[in-house]
């Protein structure tokens, strides 16, 4: 059989296109994934939360941590303490003494850098055959696909809320790996903040 059920149901506009991302999504995604944990030495969310704290969630709360990576608040928990036992992190006493604040050590940050360029290692290699231009345009047409995924998101982030609460989650952060300098966050290119935040603003005004 060359065509499946499955294949004549819920046919794309694009169906070539879908399958390729599709595809390619998959396979970096996988090959990401072992070049963080080969650099890191960590599994899973160990890895998220180590380019999260180098990047904007140093000297953070638990709760925070737990929000940002979609774990429950023990999960986070028994996920710092893997970090403190590899070297890479250390909790203390945070200003409000009712929290536990999680900082990266040294050897976390280092750890992290080279994590990072680890990563960028196979994202480089996927995109070196491109020219310039070809950059520039993929570029272009990846800010309008992270922006409607962002805004599809928002548009259902309460019911994607009770659904990841029930498997024991919250939602993680889109941007929770991201290179904020890279992406040109601090600049307000950042696709997904950008749109996250129109439509916060577009939906507070309805409210008024």
């Amino acid at each position: 059989m060359t065509h499946s059920y499955n294949n004549r149901v819920g046919r794309s506009a694009n169906p070539r296109l879908d399958n390729l991302l599709a595809s390619l999504s998959l396979n970096l995604a996988e090959d990401c994934e072992q070049a963080l944990e080969r650099a890191s030495g960590l599994t899973g969310s160990g890895t998220a939360a180590l380019l999260a704290l180098e990047e904007f969630l140093d000297g953070t709360h638990v709760a925070k941590l737990a929000q940002v990576l979609g774990l429950t608040h023990s999960g986070a928990v028994r996920l710092v303490s893997q970090l403190e036992r590899a070297g890479l992190a250390v909790r203390r006493t945070g200003t409000d003494r009712r929290r536990v604040e999680v900082g990266l050590t040294a050897v976390g940050r280092r750890t992290a850098g080279a994590a990072r360029v680890a990563r960028l290692e196979v994202l480089g290699r996927a995109t070196a055959g491109l020219s310039r231009e070809e950059a520039a345009v993929l570029e272009g047409l990846l800010e309008k696909v992270v922006a409607a995924r962002v805004e599809h998101r928002v548009e259902h982030r309460v019911e994607h809320r009770v659904v990841r609460r029930s498997e024991g989650g919250s939602g993680a952060w889109w941007c929770r790996t991201c290179d904020f300098a890279a992406c040109g966050r601090p600049e307000g290119r950042c696709p997904a903040q950008a749109t996250a935040a129109a439509m916060t603003m577009a939906e507070n005004a309805s409210h008024e």
